[in-house]
């Protein structure tokens, strides 16, 4: 995430080498991307009140 904000599938398969590929893998990509989003939501409002 401090790489690229919002990683693509393909990145996060990429950065999961060494974890269980038992089916688990969308499970963790949906919680990359949902902690991603909220990771620039919290950066946008910040910036937000910085403006203010």
């Amino acid at each position: 995430m401090e790489k690229t904000g919002s990683p693509s599938d393909a990145q996060i398969d990429e950065a999961m080498t060494n974890i269980c590929r038992c089916g688990t893998y969308p499970r963790i990509r949906k919680a990359i991307q949902a902690a991603t989003g909220q990771a620039a939501k919290a950066a946008a409002v910040q910036a937000k009140e910085g403006a203010v």
